[in-house]
């Protein structure tokens, strides 16, 4: 088992500060998904293998990380998305333990900022059938609530998706905040479109001087796709849309020195991208 792979199945339950200005941020790891190269479908094996050895990982024995992130006001606690909770066994469903250890319960959470309703990031929002955060409102952007209340709409592989976020509303259908991008969601904390893995998703950006966008499943294997954008994910609802935000938002970032905090990023799960003769590339930044 290389580095990498080996560190991220030891994160989970795990909570790191990120610094930024105006508020606190910390990463939370939920745990780890066991990937097969099934879910990356335009990966070029070979030179796909080279890219992830050199970042301590290993395509035939792959773990994903599954991140979520806190942000605290002096009167606010808001999570960013929750995970996927235990439906998959011990390896997930560890963002309770993760928000304890940054000194929370799930009671004292007032805020739920969902990046988008996939199973990954909203199944934690659910426990023994009833909202796992009890005392929190739910934002989701317009556009991804309406893309999960068209399900006539959805090809087969969102339709799996289906049941995680028909919960979530559900759930919390009497605390549901639509928010849209351009809003300052709380102060100092802005909501983006970032369309593609699904039309509705958002990140949500802080800070000032050395700014964070929290960047959603834009990423899910930067070891591979910083290189290759062009290499999408199975999951992604218009795999030619993703591929252009991703594109975008790389090129961005290599521009500005915009910081990226992904739900899948290698935890704490905060990278800066390099841009250089052999193209672009990227480090761990902050966390």
């Amino acid at each position: 088992m290389r580095e990498t792979t080996r560190r991220i199945r030891a994160s989970g339950g795990q909570a790191q500060p990120i610094p930024v200005d105006g508020v606190e941020l910390f990463a939370l790891c939920d745990g780890y998904l066991n990937v097969d190269m099934s879910r990356f479908p335009d990966v070029v094996r070979g030179i796909g293998d080279a890219l992830a050895a050199a970042d301590g990982q290993d395509l035939d024995d792959l773990a994903i990380s599954v991140n979520a992130f806190l942000i605290r006001t002096p009167d606010r606690l808001c999570l960013v998305d929750a995970g996927d909770g235990k439906r998959r066994g011990d390896q997930l469903g560890q963002l309770p333990l993760a928000l304890q250890r940054a000194g929370h319960k799930p009671e004292e959470v007032t805020d739920l900022l969902l990046t988008h309703l996939h199973g990954d990031h909203a199944a934690g929002l659910a426990k023994d059938g009833a909202p796992a955060f009890p005392n929190a409102k739910l934002h989701v952007a317009a556009e991804e609530i309406a893309f999960w209340r068209a399900p006539e709409k959805l090809d087969e592989l969102q339709s799996v998706q289906l049941p995680f976020a028909e919960a979530a509303l559900r759930l919390y259908a009497d605390r549901l905040v639509v928010i849209r991008p351009g809003e300052e969601v709380l102060p100092g904390v802005t909501v983006r479109a970032l369309p593609g893995h699904t039309p509705g998703q958002v990140g949500f950006l802080l800070g000032q001087r050395d700014p964070v966008l929290l960047s959603a499943d834009v990423l899910h294997l930067p070891a591979l796709q910083v290189q290759h954008p062009e290499w999408g994910f199975l999951f992604d609802a218009d795999r030619a849309g993703a591929r252009a935000m991703r594109q975008q938002l790389l090129a961005e970032a290599a521009e500005s020195g915009l910081r990226l905090a992904g739900a899948h990023i290698p935890f704490p799960g905060v990278i800066r991208i390099l841009a250089g003769a052999g193209g672009l590339s990227f480090e761990t930044a902050g966390g």
